[in-house]
């Protein structure tokens, strides 16, 4: 969104200097004239205006009056945030190697926020700004992490592959920082499909199909999980069981299903239309060419709870199996995983609760996984979310403020936990197994 900024024009005002004339008596001599009327010295002229501050150009920064511009854009996906990247640093295409600049700008959204305005200071929905610009250094900008700025604003669009950004920063410093992006890439895929409850609006990331003797049951969920055995370790999820003729996507009520129903696997809860009082609408429509493409709008009361969902996409057969391999891959050698512990113990120094994955390979070693307990949820999370989320391994630490890139998904079910992290570089671990509490 482009904004004109214009100083305030001062007009000057004209002060009338009139000098008094003194009683006239025959003998004075003829009164002087008035002076020509003068603008006052420090105003300028009404008729030379001081000159408009020209709109901050795309692709380019504005750091406390100071322009300068990005030679190099780039954008991707990161699991299913939209994410872009720029440095001053010139000839730079590929989106992971702006970070090994010197100098470089970054914003990443949920999907939830594209299209909108929204204010840093406030936004609950998930967003990450980092800057390594010289004057206007920020580690990391996140709904959790507002304390290196004390206002922003951020304008963030993609449509068809094309991404425009606009951002506005006033750091605890007191520097101010506008930044334009506009970039283009034709993977870039913006998830619209909504799960929220009470208002609080997350992406579906998974959903799953169950086909059997005339019904169809979807389980929908945010969690980012790849089977159906999964869904216990996702924080929570619906499910929609109906005959297979109701998929017309006609509105139906809760009476006309066989089931509707959400679990909070977090707080052990579980709500049923069998058990409680329901109401509420429903439209799923099946894709007569497409088995696995299913359309839902339902808009649900739990007993005061309420569920929004939007889902158009591909969904899941619950019965494929996983073939998960339970191993660390480090410089491109495998090595088994031979026990993992669970410690809560690294928040004690920090302001948001910590947990450390600890997981013991077969010769010994160990790769700790550090990160917040509300990343425990079974979704991807970058690096660049939380300062608190980094592995350490073989003596070394990989972290946002390291200067490395990565992802984190942790799900942790009873006495069951499931990691797949990686530096994407030359570290990555897959684990579906027990653990150890350490209390």
């Amino acid at each position: 969104m482009n904004r004109s900024m214009m100083i305030r024009i001062a007009a000057a005002l004209m002060i009338l200097v009139v000098a008094a004339c003194e009683k006239h008596q025959p003998e004075d001599p003829a009164p002087e004239k008035p002076a020509p009327e003068q603008p006052a010295p420090d105003n300028p002229s009404p008729e030379e205006p001081s000159p408009e501050i020209l709109p901050l150009e795309v692709n380019a920064f504005d750091l406390d009056g100071v322009r300068r511009t990005f030679s190099s854009v780039a954008v991707s996906n990161l699991g299913e945030y939209i994410c872009i990247a720029a440095t001053p640093a010139e000839g730079v295409e590929e989106f992971d190697a702006v970070f090994e600049q010197e100098e470089y700008f970054y914003v990443a959204i949920s999907p939830l926020l594209n299209g909108e305005e929204f204010d840093l200071m406030s936004e609950e929905r998930l967003y990450t700004v980092i800057s390594t610009i010289k004057g206007a250094e920020l580690e990391s900008v996140a709904p959790s992490m507002r304390e290196e700025i004390t206002s922003g604003t951020c304008s963030f669009n993609c449509a068809e592959g094309m991404v425009d950004v606009h951002v506005n920063l006033i750091l605890t410093g007191g520097a101010a920082l506008e930044v334009k992006l506009n970039a283009g890439e034709p993977g870039i895929v913006v998830n619209e499909n909504i799960f929220a409850i009470d208002g609080n609006q997350k992406p579906v990331r998974t959903a799953f199909r169950m086909v059997e003797d005339g019904v169809t049951a979807l389980y929908i969920t945010p969690a980012g999980i790849s089977f159906f055995d999964e869904l216990e370790i996702a924080t929570y999820y619906a499910y929609i069981i109906l005959d297979d003729s109701l998929c017309h996507g006609r509105t139906l009520a809760v009476s006309d299903l066989r089931a509707v129903g959400y679990v909070d696997n977090i707080n052990g809860i579980v709500v049923d239309s069998a058990q409680a009082l329901i109401a509420g609408t429903i439209n799923v429509a099946a894709d007569p060419d497409n088995p696995a493409h299913y359309v839902v709008a339902a808009d649900i009361e739990f007993g005061g709870t309420s569920l929004k969902i939007r889902f158009d996409g591909n969904t899941i057969d619950a019965g494929e199996k996983p073939v998960v391999e339970s191993e660390l891959i480090y410089d491109g050698k495998a090595y088994t995983i031979s026990e993992v512990w669970l410690d809560a113990r690294a928040a004690e120094m920090t302001p948001v609760p910590l947990t450390t994955v600890k997981m013991c390979l077969e010769d010994g070693r160990m790769l700790n996984i550090t990160l917040p307990d509300e990343f425990l949820d079974g979704n991807a999370h970058g690096f660049s979310q939380s300062k608190y989320l980094y592995m350490e391994f073989d003596g070394k630490t990989y972290s946002k403020a390291e200067g490395y890139s990565g992802t984190v998904t942790i799900g942790v079910n009873k006495d069951m936990i499931k990691v797949d992290a990686t530096n994407y570089d030359n570290l990555k671990v897959t684990y579906e197994g027990p653990f150890t509490q350490i209390q």
